[in-house]
């Protein structure tokens, strides 16, 4: 039994969705780059794929919590990019295959309501205020806060799209918009759907603003999470609306937000009010570092501890070099809880590759510190 085939048998039958969509979409690119799988291989491919398909025509109907949903629904499209890139150039696609494809995708749209509309209301030339309606009378009943989510993620998708609204598709959907900030603002204790919903809010509605929606980002700004109050302070500055060092502070004081913020006031003349004692290179390099480390694809989360290691030029730049530790279930085993080494510098250079500190630790810090740039950076 080859390496595919082991991989693709621990995934049968199971519902770690998300979980496996990622081990897929790692053989996926195996297909992809390399043309030494067997045809063996590649045939296995094609009918664990279509099996698996099959298989979820009669999970999906039964399952009722959207956000289960949406996890099978990217598992599945992972297995269409899976079934695709194997079958290419090969006879092992039969007529059957084609069937449950056309059946699984057929159900998949119409349990996508939302995200359906969205695509194709930007796929128009042209969008009217009688188009953005329909959408949103999609939307009203919708009480699962997840699903109703799906609407402003797929604004932020298609945020350029926005221009091709009439002026009067632009006032209905800022006026939406504004109604589901109120009503999000004014729950007592928001949960996780929730909040995330306020982040893509507040992302998106700068492409339409209202005198209303400024107003409501003015109190996003004294009540809600940085990540929210970040896109909040964006859009106000944007719009010349008053911001207070007060306002600034916690931004500046949260290291995953520090770095963009001090950004942020600087392309508006207003860098005065960043913090004076946090308005240093040491503190805006471990910022960058954190900020980078909780994409997805990194760690996905803020490191458990971060601290300088010390700091070297590289053709003239100076790199801030750090220890950091996680537990994020993106570490191999043996990278859990021990000090893993990355490094930023001011003109983006922000990187990690999850190398332990004590495979490049010499005697003293200094002697470590330039063996990391000599290996690593430069």
């Amino acid at each position: 039994m080859s390496q595919i085939t082991e991989m693709l048998d621990s995934v049968k039958n199971t519902d770690k969705y998300t979980e496996h969509a990622n081990l897929l979409s790692y053989i996926g690119n195996i297909v992809l780059k390399t043309n030494s799988l067997s045809r063996a291989d590649l045939e296995y491919i094609v009918r664990f794929s279509v099996d698996e398909m099959r298989r979820l025509l009669t999970v999906i109907p039964t399952v009722t919590e959207y956000k289960k949903k949406d996890e099978i629904f990217n598992y599945e499209d992972k297995l269409l990019m899976l079934y695709t890139l194997a079958g290419k150039n090969t006879d092992f696609a039969t007529d059957a295959d084609i069937e449950v494809i056309k059946e699984l995708v057929t159900l998949v749209s119409a349990e996508c309501t939302i995200e359906t509309a969205v695509d194709k209301l930007f796929k128009q030339n042209t969008v009217s205020k009688a188009d953005i309606d329909k959408v949103i009378e999609i939307i009203k009943p919708i009480t699962d806060e997840y699903r109703r989510g799906k609407f402003l993620q797929g604004l932020n998708e298609y945020k350029d799209g926005i221009k091709k609204l009439s002026p009067e598709a632009q006032a209905a959907l800022a006026e939406y918009l504004a109604d589901e900030a109120e009503r999000l603002i004014s729950i007592a204790q928001p949960d996780s759907d929730e909040m995330v919903e306020l982040e893509y809010l507040a992302d998106v509605c700068k492409h339409c603003i209202t005198d209303r929606l400024l107003d409501l980002l003015e109190r996003v700004l004294q009540s809600c999470t940085d990540n929210v109050r970040y896109y909040a302070l964006e859009t106000l500055l944007n719009n010349n609306r008053t911001v207070t060092e007060s306002i600034v502070k916690p931004l500046a004081e949260d290291l995953e937000y520090a770095e963009l913020t001090y950004g942020l006031l600087c392309k508006h003349g207003k860098q005065e009010l960043f913090p004076a004692e946090l308005n240093n290179a040491e503190y805006l390099a471990k910022s960058d570092m954190v900020h980078w480390l909780v994409y997805p694809t990194e760690l996905g989360k803020k490191p458990d501890d971060i601290q300088l290691l010390g700091s070297g030029k590289v053709k003239k730049e100076v790199y801030y070099v750090f220890k950091y530790k996680s537990d994020s279930d993106n570490l191999s085993d043996d990278c859990v809880n021990e000090w893993l080494i990355g490094w930023s510098s001011p003109d983006g250079g922000t990187f990690s590759n999850f190398d332990l500190l004590r495979d490049y630790e010499k005697k003293t810090p200094e002697k470590t510190v330039k063996h990391i740039i000599k290996k690593l950076i430069k």
